[in-house]
């Protein structure tokens, strides 16, 4: 498995972008959970709610990270000592990154569905699904 520097470094700038996103959505949550009222009796279980989200979020972020990581040292391992990486640090930094990118898409569809079914009225996601395919229907005419 080769990569060049030029595409690991992309890859890298990917994982650090992921992964300060996901550093700013922890803080935030991490802010909700201070700025919830001493005095409120619901305080608990809100917390624990907050807490919830940030152990989800604990599932694409860690492995991105470390993906970020192990993508850097593979980057400078070289020019820092003279000695080729060992391989295993590129793989295992590849796949870790496919891992925190297929957690992150899993996490979007739970939320995007939590949204459409909690939020909107089935009536209204039945009328939207109609116009996608009306649109979809259109453009491929188009295409032909």
């Amino acid at each position: 498995m080769l990569f060049s520097s030029d595409k690991l470094l992309a890859i890298l700038g990917i994982a650090v972008a992921l992964s300060a996103y996901l550093s700013g959505i922890r803080l935030f949550l991490i802010q909700k959970i201070r700025e919830i009222p001493k005095e409120d009796p619901e305080k608990a279980e809100k917390k624990f709610e907050i807490q919830k989200q940030l152990g989800w979020l604990t599932l694409g972020d860690a492995p991105i990270v470390l993906s970020a990581f192990l993508l850097g040292v593979k980057l400078l391992w070289y020019p820092l000592t003279g000695i080729p990486a060992p391989d295993w640090i590129l793989s295992l930094g590849l796949w870790l990154f496919l891992l925190a990118g297929t957690m992150m898409v899993i996490q979007h569809f739970l939320a995007w569905h939590k949204t459409l079914t909690e939020l909107l009225p089935i009536g209204l996601l039945v009328v939207i699904g109609i116009l996608i395919m009306f649109a979809l229907m259109i453009w491929k005419t188009f295409l032909m």
